[in-house]
C-alpha cells in the first residue's frame, strides 16, 4: 500500500492523556541518537509515529500497554489492515445509539476471545463513538462509557491512517502487560519514553479508565525505580506526569521542566482550564 504525505502516521484512537498538545515539547526533548526506542505506556503513540515520521527510529522499538484490547488492535493493524479498513466499512457500524449499544455487547461478548479481528474494529469504532472519547471498564473488565451522541458522525476508521500506521508498526515488538516487563528490555544508548497514569492533584481527580485497576502511589514509587534502573544502564529516560509535590519530590535528583497545557476531560466544559505537567529527563539539553 502507498501511502501519501498527507497520510503520515498519526494517533488512530482518541485517547485519555494523550499527547497531542505536548508532542513538540517531547520531541524536542528527545536525546538526538539513540539505539532502541521502548515505551511501556504507548497509549496513542503520538511520539513515537512523530519520532518516526522524522527518520529517528534506527533500531527497535518495545511498544507495551496495559490495555490488552488497545494491543490487539495495534496488531490487527500491523498485521491485517486491508482487512481491518474493508470490516469497519461495515453497515452496523453508524452513529446512532441502537447500533452502538449493540456494538458494545457484542464487544463485551468476545474481549479475550481469539476474535482478534472483530475486537479491534469494534474498539476502534466504540472508542470513537463513545461519550467524549473515554475508554473505561468496570470492575469485570466490561466496557461500560454510554453513547457519545455526536452530531457528525466521527469518522473513525480512515484508511490512509490505518495504512501509514500499519508500516510504522511493520517492525515494532507489541507487548501487552505490565510497564515493569518492559525493564528487561532496556540497553545502555537507549531511549525510553514513561507517559504513567498521572498522579492525581487530589483525592478526587483519579482517573483509572484503561484497566480494571487503578494505578496507585505504590505504582509511582515502582515506576520511579524503572525509571532510575534505566538511568544507571546508560540509557536515555524521559517522563511526562503531574506537578503533584510527591512526584516532584520524587524525581528531584533529575531534570524537570514544568509546561503548560490545556485539560480537555471534566464533565464541566467550564472546568477545561489550564494547568501544567511535567517533563523529567536524565539527561540536559533540549
Amino acid at each position: 500500500m502507498v501511502v501519501t504525505k498527507s497520510s503520515l502516521p498519526r494517533p488512530v484512537v482518541k485517547w485519555a492523556g494523550g499527547k497531542k498538545q505536548l508532542i513538540g515539547e517531547l520531541a524536542e526533548r528527545c536525546p538526538q541518537d539513540f539505539a532502541n526506542y521502548l515505551e511501556p505506556f504507548v497509549g496513542g503513540g503520538i511520539l513515537y509515529l512523530s519520532l518516526w515520521r522524522l527518520g529517528r527510529i534506527h533500531g527497535t522499538a518495545v511498544l507495551n500497554d496495559a490495555n490488552p484490547e488497545l494491543i490487539n488492535l495495534y496488531k490487527m493493524i500491523r498485521d491485517r489492515p486491508e482487512e481491518l479498513v474493508e470490516q469497519a466499512a461495515g453497515p452496523e457500524f453508524v452513529n446512532t445509539k441502537e447500533a452502538y449499544l449493540s456494538c458494545r455487547n457484542r464487544f463485551n461478548e468476545i474481549r479475550g476471545t481469539d476474535a482478534c479481528l472483530e475486537r479491534a474494529v469494534l474498539f476502534l469504532y466504540l472508542n470513537h463513538h463513545g461519550y467524549n472519547g473515554l475508554w473505561r471498564v468496570n470492575r469485570k473488565g466490561e466496557y461500560n462509557i454510554p453513547f457519545g451522541q455526536y452530531v457528525r458522525p466521527p469518522r473513525f476508521c480512515n484508511a490512509n491512517a490505518i495504512f501509514s500506521m500499519s508500516d510504522a508498526l511493520t517492525s515494532a515488538v507489541l507487548m501487552e502487560g505490565d510497564f515493569g516487563q518492559v525493564m528487561p528490555k532496556i540497553q545502555k544508548g537507549d531511549f525510553v519514553y514513561l507517559d504513567p497514569p498521572y498522579h492525581p492533584l487530589s483525592s478526587t481527580a483519579y482517573f483509572t479508565s484503561y484497566t480494571t485497576g487503578p494505578f496507585l502511589f505504590e505504582e509511582q514509587e515502582r515506576l520511579f525505580g524503572m525509571f532510575r534502573e534505566a538511568d544507571r544502564a546508560g540509557a536515555s529516560v524521559m517522563l511526562s506526569n503531574s506537578v503533584a509535590p510527591e512526584i516532584l519530590e520524587m524525581y528531584g535528583e533529575y531534570f524537570i521542566e514544568r509546561v503548560p497545557v490545556l485539560r480537555l476531560i471534566n464533565v464541566n466544559g467550564a472546568r477545561r482550564a489550564g494547568g501544567e505537567e511535567i517533563i523529567v529527563r536524565n539527561y540536559e539539553g533540549k
